[in-house]
């Protein structure tokens, strides 16, 4: 499954979207984002959290790469279609069951929704535009 791995790619996407993740829930939306969720996060094992956000990031960039490569996205327009589409379909009706069943905030919901939709999008447009090297 992990054959074919375009490595540099997969770094690339993961570092951008932990800058992304750092701009989105800090200087963007930050403080909305805290006031949705009604409390303060449990910032007690920040490192541990922290940690496991990133290999989240990567199990997510992997599969995304995986899929895309098993569509033949091998453009940007294609690649970013595919990430659309997997964003889309998995995704967003994820998160939508915080929503409807949880009973998150709307607003908490749509921050997120809106980061994972741009992540998606970052990651398959790096995917898209960085070419693995000829075998």
């Amino acid at each position: 499954m992990l054959k074919g791995v375009n490595w540099i790619a997969v770094l690339v996407a993961v570092v951008l979207l932990e800058a992304l993740g750092y701009l989105w829930y800090g200087p963007l939306f930050g403080e909305r984002w805290m006031a949705a969720l009604g409390k303060e996060p449990d910032t007690s094992n920040l490192a541990v959290t922290m940690s496991l956000g990133v290999v989240n990031t990567i199990i997510i960039v992997l599969g995304l790469s995986w899929l895309l490569r098993r569509l033949g996205a091998n453009s940007l327009n294609a690649a970013l279609m595919g990430a659309l589409a997997a964003w889309f379909f998995f995704d967003f009706t994820t998160m939508a069951i915080d929503y409807l069943y949880v009973r998150l905030s709307g607003e908490l919901v749509l921050i997120n929704m809106g980061y994972q939709l741009v992540a998606y999008l970052v990651a398959g447009a790096v995917i898209g535009l960085i070419k693995p090297k000829a075998a």
